[in-house]
């Protein structure tokens, strides 16, 4: 049985050092025995995972979890399903702005199996990323999005911090969601298993690890 002590997020998390310490070597070492036919060791898993999220699931199909986080890796090898809300928790920034973007899904939706319902989530819950793509990338969508969003609002989260982005408003609804896109856009990290691991990032550039803990929400 594998304990993992992270989600499935993990798979668009970029830093195989990461992998092997929230995964564990057994976990590890299944991924590249399962891979094999296309990459060699942990740093190849990794790469060819984040640049082809689908093969993900078929990648853990059948294995047996345990642990903390044993519902959502159940879920996800059984049928492919990932939460498409968000995960961060950001330092509150008193904020009353609003920004016209509807983005209100995780990038860690990009792991979910397509289907019909899948599709309708995305198209509704995220319906202005499809002011600048056509259909979510199945392939590379880490260097999709990275041309595809926007300058100005990359340049926002640089200059005002990911927590000043996710307390912003769209609606009734704060950006939550929109603050981890950019987070990863710039890091090619997911914010709350930065923050697992004691590391907040105010900006790409800038990072404060005091309070850490504040930015994760543990499952």
């Amino acid at each position: 049985m594998l304990k993992p002590k992270t989600d499935p997020c993990i798979f668009l998390h970029s830093e195989p050092e990461d992998w092997r310490l929230l995964l564990g070597e057994d976990f590890v070492n299944e991924l590249i025995r399962r891979l094999k036919h296309v990459a060699g060791d942990i740093d190849q898993v990794v790469r060819y995972i984040l640049d082809n999220p689908g093969v993900a699931g078929i990648a853990v199909r059948g294995l047996v979890f345990g642990g903390p986080f044993r519902e959502e890796w159940r879920l996800f090898a059984e049928g492919g399903y990932v939460d498409p809300g968000a995960r961060a928790r950001w330092p509150y920034v008193h904020n009353e702005e609003q920004l016209g973007l509807r983005i209100q899904i995780s990038p860690c939706f990009l792991l979910a199996s397509l289907s019909r319902e899948v599709n309708y989530v995305w198209r509704n819950r995220a319906s202005s990323l499809f002011k600048w793509v056509s259909a979510v990338p199945r392939s590379k969508p880490l260097e999709v999005f990275r041309e595809a969003f926007p300058a100005w609002l990359r340049e926002v989260a640089q200059s005002r911090g990911y927590a000043w982005v996710a307390w912003t408003r769209w609606r009734d609804r704060r950006n939550r969601a929109l603050a981890e896109w950019l987070y990863w856009l710039d890091t090619g990290r997911m914010p709350h298993i930065d923050a697992a691991l004691g590391r907040m990032y105010e900006t790409a550039l800038r990072t404060k690890k005091s309070a850490a803990e504040v930015l994760y929400v543990p499952s």
